[in-house]
């Protein structure tokens, strides 16, 4: 019995000891890291993209950036989802990272239209549409995002430079299709 209870205050007593893990409040501060990441990651996959042959080599090194574009996106916007609200005096700031990612993704689809033939020489085209697709989602859960944290007067600035980014995505599914 005494071993019993020996080791059952063994084990737990390293259990009773843990304290809770005090998980800091997000910022903007945050949200414009994850931001600054985002749009270093779809700089990245520009210049894949715009140097892009059909070639295997290629397409492994496009894969990779589209993949690290995903996930830095994905993290970007659960970071953005954590965040309360974007304070009054920090809305521009905010706006300004946005309209840097929306105008960087706008070129991208660009180059990307672009890039169709040489999409479909390596038997890509399709897998391209399904990720276009995918990012065309995304947007718009980002702009969902971006009007529940920014004040309802700040909604109208967010089309800022790119008037309306769904209607690119639309454009450049049209030309893959």
């Amino acid at each position: 019995m005494l071993f019993k209870e020996f080791l059952l205050s063994a084990l737990l007593a390293p259990l009773v000891s843990i304290q809770p893990l005090s998980l800091a409040a997000t910022t903007t501060d945050h949200v414009f890291l994850g931001f600054d990441s985002l749009h270093k990651q779809i700089l990245s996959t520009h210049d894949c993209v715009k140097n892009f042959d059909g070639g295997a080599g290629q397409t492994l090194l496009c894969g990779y950036e589209l993949y690290n574009l995903m996930t830095s996106s994905n993290s970007a916007r659960k970071t953005l989802a954590d965040l309360d609200s974007v304070p009054a005096d920090q809305v521009y700031t905010y706006l300004s990272h946005y309209h840097d990612i929306r105008t960087s993704i706008k070129e991208i689809l660009n180059t990307a239209s672009s890039k169709t033939d040489h999409l479909d020489s390596a038997g890509l085209k399709a897998f391209a549409t399904i990720i276009l697709r995918g990012f065309a989602k995304e947007r718009a859960t980002y702009e969902t995002l971006s009007k529940q944290k920014l004040p309802v007067d700040n909604h109208t600035e967010l089309a800022g430079p790119v008037k309306n980014l769904g209607n690119e995505f639309e454009k450049a599914l049209a030309d893959f299709l």
